[in-house]
């Protein structure tokens, strides 16, 4: 009898460490996320178009192909806000938007 008596400790012991095996891998696999492949950036300034816009740029992954962009301007009394918004890929095979960003890095 004595026999059984120690094994049920073990057996419980084995049976923790297997319910937390699965715990583990899952812990392991939600931190490895794979970076985006595509996005947007928006940026707001008070400053002008020119920096809206040119701090949205900033703000793109390297590398990242432009593929659309919108500029916005909100004006309350004498003060107004420029929102621009660029559409970013990845790819490779991506289409770059024929706009003009303003102080794109290629001009």
């Amino acid at each position: 009898m004595r026999r059984i008596a120690a094994f049920p400790c073990l057996l419980a012991l084995c049976t923790t460490a297997s319910l937390l095996a699965p715990c583990a891998a899952q812990a392991g696999q939600t931190d490895a996320k794979a970076a985006p492949t595509s996005g947007t950036v928006e940026y707001r300034s008070n400053v002008s178009e020119v920096d809206s816009c040119n701090q949205a740029q900033y703000r793109m992954p390297a590398n990242a192909t432009a593929t659309a962009m919108r500029l916005s301007t909100a004006i309350k009394g004498e003060y107004a806000t420029f929102t621009c918004r660029v559409k970013w890929s990845l790819s490779p095979a991506a289409r770059p938007t024929y706009r003009p960003i303003l102080f794109s890095p290629s001009a």
